[in-house]
């Protein structure tokens, strides 16, 4: 952990941002292919006539709650996207004020 109150490390946060975004692409076809295995499941394998249908939508919900949750991860990973520009913006502006204050 840093000693001062601010240490930023663009290669960092692009790197961290990157694995989050990826992360999200990785994950939600995983929830698509899951859903579908236990959809196949419960028309097949797992078939009762009123359990299967309940258990569907309940797995149907499960997924799209799910699958909401991992697209918040995107939005992180834009936070600290946005973070790190307006340090480097702020920065930029302070020195061509003070290198104009001459």
């Amino acid at each position: 952990m840093p000693s001062g109150n601010i240490n930023i490390d663009y290669s960092e946060i692009n790197r961290v941002s990157h694995a989050m975004n990826q992360a999200v692409n990785d994950i939600n076809p995983l929830l698509v292919k899951t859903k579908t295995t236990v959809e196949g499941l419960l028309d097949n394998g797992l078939f009762m006539q009123q359990s299967s249908p309940a258990l569907k939508e309940s797995y149907t919900n499960l997924t799209a709650s799910l699958h909401k949750a991992v697209e918040s991860i995107n939005s992180f990973a834009t936070q600290f996207k946005m973070i790190k520009e307006s340090v480097d913006k702020m920065d930029k502006d302070v020195a061509s004020k003070t290198r104009n204050a001459k």
